[in-house]
C-alpha cells in the first residue's frame, strides 16, 4: 500500500490586531441585533374613501391606523416615547411600505433625556391623486439607540 495522504497545510494564528478587529464587529452585530429587536413596530394603514373632507379614525394604539380619508383630509396619530434608563437615547423612525410616502413625522429623529418622555405625531394627507377605495399599508420601526448622545 502506497501513502497517498497530503500534508496538511499549518492554520496561521490570528494576530492580536485581528482578534480585537473580530471582537470589535461581533459588538457591532450584537448591538445593532439589540437595537433592531429593542424597536418599536407599528402596522401603519390608511383607506381612500369618495367625497370631500371625510376623515373616520379608529381607535387603536397598537396600530397607526389613520382609518378611511377623502382625497385632500388628513388625520394625525400620537406614540409616546419612554426613556426610564439613566442614559439619554437617540430616537428615530424608518417607514416601509405604500403609506409611507404619505407618512409625516414631527420631530423626525431627537435625543430623549434620560427618565423622560416625549410624544411623536404622525400625520398623514390624502392627495387628491390618490385612487378611491385604495388601501395603503406599511410598517413603521421606531428605533431608540442609547449612548452618549447631546
Amino acid at each position: 500500500m502506497e501513502n497517498d495522504e497530503q500534508p496538511q497545510p499549518q492554520r496561521e494564528r490570528m494576530t492580536m490586531f485581528e482578534k480585537a478587529l473580530l471582537a470589535l464587529g461581533g459588538i457591532v452585530v450584537l448591538a445593532a441585533l439589540y437595537i433592531a429587536l429593542d424597536a418599536n413596530k407599528y402596522a401603519a394603514t390608511v383607506h381612500v374613501i369618495e367625497g370631500e373632507g371625510k376623515v373616520g379614525i379608529n381607535p387603536t394604539t397598537e396600530r397607526l391606523d389613520f382609518g378611511d380619508l377623502s382625497p385632500g383630509a388628513s388625520a394625525v396619530r400620537t406614540v409616546t416615547v419612554t426613556n426610564g434608563t439613566a442614559i439619554p437615547i437617540y430616537v428615530f423612525t424608518l417607514r416601509l411600505g405604500g403609506i409611507a410616502e404619505l407618512i409625516k413625522q414631527e420631530p423626525s429623529a431627537f435625543v430623549l433625556a434620560p427618565r423622560s418622555e416625549k410624544k411623536i405625531e404622525f400625520s398623514v394627507y390624502m392627495p387628491a391623486s390618490a385612487p378611491i377605495g385604495s388601501t395603503l399599508d406599511g410598517r413603521v420601526f421606531l428605533f431608540k439607540i442609547p449612548g452618549p448622545w447631546r
